[in-house]
């Protein structure tokens, strides 16, 4: 199971790294990724498309919190907005990427091996564990379109 849920989350950072994702080299326009995306505590499916773009008005994205260079595996993505939400702005996304302090490689890595011993599950949660200092956000100029789905 933890294997999965890294290999899903090696797809977003993917995206967010190269702003593209690896369904543009093949013949789909479009790939879904079952429960890859964690929003107000509930995991969503994603469709991965190859569309990126640049500056975008801030209004116009949400924020996608990626922890590709957190120092932690297994944590997945976060966003602050879902479909339903009426600030989702249907899966066009700004990444922030998220790094543990050495604070929080203790609280979210105890059994010390590399792997998150829970994930955070919310925006909401995420900004509460950058208060008491377990972790810096840092926003990017990463923009893509990653849109979420209800998961089963």
């Amino acid at each position: 199971m933890k294997t999965s849920r890294i290999l899903s989350t090696a797809l977003v950072v993917l995206i967010c790294l190269s702003g593209v994702s690896a369904i543009a080299k093949s013949d789909k326009a479009a790939q879904k990724v079952e429960d890859l995306i964690w929003a107000d505590g509930r995991i969503y499916d994603s469709v991965l498309t190859s569309t990126s773009f640049k500056s975008p008005p801030s209004h116009s994205v949400d924020i996608l919190y990626n922890f590709s260079m957190s120092g932690l595996g297994g944590q997945r993505p976060v966003s602050d907005a879902w479909p339903g939400n009426k600030n989702y702005n249907g899966g066009r996304w700004r990444v922030h990427f998220v790094v543990f302090s050495e604070a929080g490689l203790a609280l979210h890595d105890a059994i010390v091996d590399g792997v998150v011993d829970f994930e955070l599950m919310s925006a909401e949660e995420i900004l509460l564990h950058e208060s008491m200092g377990y972790l810096t956000i840092k926003p990017s100029s990463v923009y893509f379109v990653c849109p979420l789905q209800k998961s089963r």
